[in-house]
């Protein structure tokens, strides 16, 4: 017996909103679709530096290696006019830290930090599927909403916390 499904589009994951087209949504750079295939870690380290090269929403800092040396990696994902002063929004969230300073402190200007990290369990292969999804409609987003979160919110999005346990179960 053959079973056949409708094949799945970005807008079953995303909202259908418009993306700017110069960015690849992961199907393009991946050559499938999400869910159809696991995600490795060096695909998604490949199409998270290209997301970081072609939008100026993203820079990706790479912050560590594991004990296996692959890349631990975060992207900084936030308006252009925030990635402008971002030097100064990280002082003064430090100063938010620090008693004596902070009480007097005009944060009305200030964005939220946000920190959102994926697939900490080897076997955990949800939250690595999704980052490349969640980051293409950050980076590529033109709608009102996407904007606004981009004004209003500075975000560390880590796509692999676990990247050697991720490439395991991807393997697998």
């Amino acid at each position: 017996m053959t079973a056949w499904s409708q094949p799945v589009t970005l807008n079953y994951y995303l909202p259908d909103i418009s993306y700017d087209e110069s960015i690849p949504t992961p199907q393009e750079f991946l050559g499938y679709q999400i869910g159809e295939w696991h995600i490795s870690h060096d695909q998604q380290l490949a199409y998270m530096r290209e997301l970081a090269r072609l939008s100026p929403r993203i820079t990706l800092t790479e912050y560590a290696r594991t004990h296996e040396q692959r890349p631990l990696i975060y992207l900084t994902i936030t308006s252009e006019e925030n990635h402008g002063r971002i030097d100064d929004i990280e002082a003064q969230h430090r100063a938010l830290n620090t008693p004596g300073e902070s009480a007097d402190m005009d944060v009305s200007d200030q964005p939220i930090v946000l920190y959102q990290g994926y697939s900490i369990h080897g076997n955990e292969p949800s939250g690595g599927n999704a980052a490349p999804l969640v980051a293409y409609y950050l980076a590529a987003g033109q709608s009102a909403e996407v904007q606004q979160t981009l004004d209003e919110v500075v975000i560390l999005f880590d796509p692999c916390y676990n990247p050697d346990g991720f490439t395991r179960f991807s393997t697998w």
